[in-house]
């Protein structure tokens, strides 16, 4: 069975009915394992979840640029592990064609707060509406942001009414900067989001399989590769371990 008629095994769930499970102040739960389970891990799903469905796709392209002051300060305070952070970014969905302006907060309590609106323009360049809501949001009046990265990658959505619960597959990592290009395409990264702890059938499968979740983002383990130079003790765990899982057989 392919990928597709996996997918097609789940019901359907639309944009407005995932609406209910946006979860945008949430925990995160994150896992990195390597593609050639991913059969076996969506079979075990097909009864616990239902799997968005956007005009008949269901596996939707993501476009994200990520912005950052001059000195690259939001990747360093992720590195020097500051507790209230922030990233930012423009995303464009592809399977909608709608794209987003996003602020992506971490409380120092382990939340996640997640503030964004829809945008006409997606540029490497943000255009002075963006510029503003990036200030209002984060409160830096004088933040001059600019593009640091792009990542690329295919998402699978996964929903669950009761309880809340989204749960998010990433395929196909790319990272690209205006000099070098990286891809991973033998990892999945997922994530589960939920509004508080409660049971979760894929957390429990991944006890069952022993994958331990990882504290991984995306943007600084994409930055960090791309720009070996930069100050990244902190990531060489989140890049042993992807590079060790992308060349397992």
């Amino acid at each position: 069975m392919d990928l597709q008629q996996q997918l097609d095994q789940f019901p359907s769930i639309s944009l407005k009915e995932m609406d209910e499970v946006a979860l945008i102040n949430r925990i995160d739960t994150k896992y990195i394992f390597h593609a050639n389970i991913l059969d076996d891990i969506l079979n075990s799903l097909v009864k616990e979840y239902s799997i968005l469905n956007i005009e008949g796709t269901k596996m939707h392209l993501y476009e994200t640029l990520y912005f950052d002051d001059g000195n690259l300060n939001l990747y360093l305070n992720h590195h020097n592990q500051r507790g209230s952070r922030y990233k930012l970014r423009l995303r464009r969905y592809g399977s909608s064609s709608i794209s987003f302006i996003e602020v992506k907060a971490k409380t120092n309590k382990g939340r996640t707060i997640k503030s964004r609106k829809k945008t006409a323009q997606f540029e490497k360049s943000l255009h002075p509406d963006q510029l503003t809501f990036f200030r209002e949001v984060t409160q830096e009046e004088q933040g001059e942001w600019q593009c640091s990265t792009c990542i690329n990658f295919n998402r699978i959505t996964l929903v669950s009414l009761n309880p809340p619960e989204r749960m998010t597959l990433d395929l196909n990592l790319q990272f690209l900067d205006d000099k070098n290009n990286v891809k991973f395409e033998n990892i999945i990264v997922a994530e589960v989001k939920q509004g508080s702890k409660a049971p979760s059938a894929f957390i429990n499968e991944m006890k069952t399989r022993r994958i331990q979740p990882s504290s991984i983002s995306k943007y600084c383990l994409g930055l960090s590769l791309l720009r070996p130079t930069l100050k990244q003790n902190l990531f060489k765990k989140q890049q042993l371990l992807i590079k060790n899982i992308q060349n397992r057989a």
